[in-house]
């Protein structure tokens, strides 16, 4: 149990000392924060208004009645927000009257479904609705996107590991474990155990920064069932490269397979859909789907573990053979 822990320590030292495994271990955390960037944090519908603290306290109430305000007493600061790259238009004063102002880039639809809510709001008029709550659902690259973060968090678990055994070939360190008395079996848990830490690490740093702390639990458990999935790209990268730039080649398609691939089967009729059930990535891409729209995650996951052991298997073997490591020892 010692030589198991000293073993585990070592992995993690090899992984912070090295620069590449050390920004894929932080790459879902990255990605993430890249798209809130781009898409934003909730996708929110409400109006949002820069207002001028010129403007009455009675014009601002009303127009908080259907917008978000942010309050600006200086006029230079107030434009460079409507110039941002979100939908901000700006209510200043002009000759004692508001004024509605625009950056002019965000579309015909926009500045007028915008006046039309602000006259309305000024004019005083009380409009009749009703008020129902629904689900919020993004955009087609949305969701995709959020879906290939997610994959990464996943993902980059073992891809990262795999990086420690390169290491360890390119140093000959794996001839000692060769003529070491530490059996194949512990050689392989020594690799999952962290990998699994790092994929559960990422994940959840994804899942934090995406804003679906809800459903954390959920990718938590298919972390877990995902395990072996893991592995196979653990020993993947470390049968196919014996050294840095042979790994970071391998990894240009291991990407796009964990990844791309199972997000393809979208845009793939359901009869020939099929042809993705051999690739435990595809259910890994359920599984998401599933917890992103409140469904039932079980059976997608059973199935990654079901599709990812022999995956799993193959790929140890191969590895075994490939560094003369003897399995059966």
């Amino acid at each position: 149990m010692k030589a198991i822990l000293s073993s585990l320590g070592k992995e993690f030292k090899l992984v912070f000392r090295n620069g590449i495994s050390l920004f894929m271990a932080l790459a879902p955390a990255i990605l993430a924060i890249v798209f809130i960037l781009i898409f934003g944090a909730t996708q929110s519908a409400s109006l949002k208004l820069a207002v001028s603290k010129q403007v009455d306290a009675v014009t601002v109430e009303n127009l908080s009645r259907i917008a978000d305000i942010e309050l600006f007493s200086d006029e230079t600061k107030l434009l460079s927000r409507v110039r941002a790259t979100d939908a901000v238009a700006g209510i200043t004063v002009k000759d004692g009257a508001p004024v509605l102002v625009f950056a002019g880039d965000e579309g015909e639809d926009y500045m007028t479904g915008t006046r039309l809510l602000v006259q309305t709001a000024l004019s005083g008029a009380q409009v009749s609705y009703q008020a129902e709550s629904v689900e919020p659902k993004g955009s087609l690259a949305y969701n995709l996107s959020m879906i290939a973060v997610l994959l990464m968090g996943l993902f980059i678990g073992g891809a990262t590991i795999g990086f420690s055994i390169v290491n360890e070939r390119e140093t000959n360190m794996i001839s000692a474990v060769s003529v070491s008395p530490l059996q194949f079996v512990n050689y392989i848990l020594i690799k999952l155990f962290p990998a699994f830490l790092l994929s559960i690490t990422g994940i959840t740093a994804a899942t934090l920064i995406l804003g679906r702390g809800s459903s954390l639990p959920g990718f938590l458990l298919l972390a877990l069932f995902s395990i072996p999935v893991s592995g196979m790209f653990i020993f993947l990268l470390g049968a196919f490269a014996a050294n840095q730039v042979a790994a970071i080649g391998v990894m240009k398609a291991l990407m796009p397979l964990s990844m791309i691939l199972p997000i393809s089967a979208f845009f793939v009729h359901g009869d020939w859909r099929i042809a993705y059930y051999v690739f435990p990535m595809y259910w890994q891409y359920l599984a998401i789907d599933a917890i992103n729209n409140g469904n039932s995650i079980l059976f997608p996951c059973l199935m990654t573990l079901a599709v990812g052991i022999p995956w799993f298997m193959l790929m140890a073997i191969l590895f075994a053979k490939k560094t003369k490591l003897r399995v059966g020892r």
